[in-house]
């Protein structure tokens, strides 16, 4: 058995009157990220079918070696898991974006049989979401978390099957003037 290292990145800032495509600072953000990441091979590179994260994961894999085949999945799509003021979601809703976030952590954090390191690019909730849920605390936590645009969230699930949280949020690899 082996390990599983999950590289999350928050997609770059984007423009929700262009359709969700990223911003020219978006894209500045999604490269400087992406030779960030350089250091690392990637067996396998996930991303939300959302366009804001399609266009970030095409960055970097444009960039990072053997990053160039991006698996897309719905269930990497940004969802809302508790109420928040002024977006008003209903019950329904809730439970089925609850649902497609369990089902994300299932395809995500099982064991592997080999070492493996894994590139996931999507939204800030989801990421939020799957950490609360990765540390066992209560889900609602999350809205105390904040989320940067092309953030790096390394989780590791061991052999074993136990998960440990090595960095949230990270933006150290972002210049200051790209961190929002």
């Amino acid at each position: 058995m082996g390990t599983r290292t999950l590289f999350f990145v928050r997609h770059g800032q984007y423009d929700t009157s262009d359709g969700g495509r990223l911003t020219p600072l978006g894209r500045e953000q999604a490269s400087a990220t992406g030779r960030f990441l350089t250091r690392h091979a990637f067996d396998a590179v996930w991303a939300s079918t959302l366009p804001r994260a399609k266009e970030t994961a095409s960055i970097l894999g444009g960039i990072l070696a053997n990053a160039k085949r991006v698996r897309c999945s719905r269930l990497l799509c940004e969802g809302m898991y508790t109420k928040v003021e002024g977006y008003e979601l209903s019950a329904a809703e809730r439970a089925g974006d609850r649902t497609r976030a369990d089902r994300a952590f299932e395809m995500l954090f099982k064991k592997s049989r080999t070492d493996r390191t894994e590139l996931v690019v999507c939204h800030g909730n989801l990421i939020r979401y799957l950490v609360c849920r990765a540390i066992d605390v209560p889900f609602a936590r999350w809205m105390r978390m904040t989320s940067h645009h092309c953030a790096i969230t390394r989780v590791l699930v061991r052999a074993s099957g136990s998960i440990r949280l090595c960095s949230y949020n990270e933006t150290g690899h972002l210049p200051a003037e790209l961190v929002t």
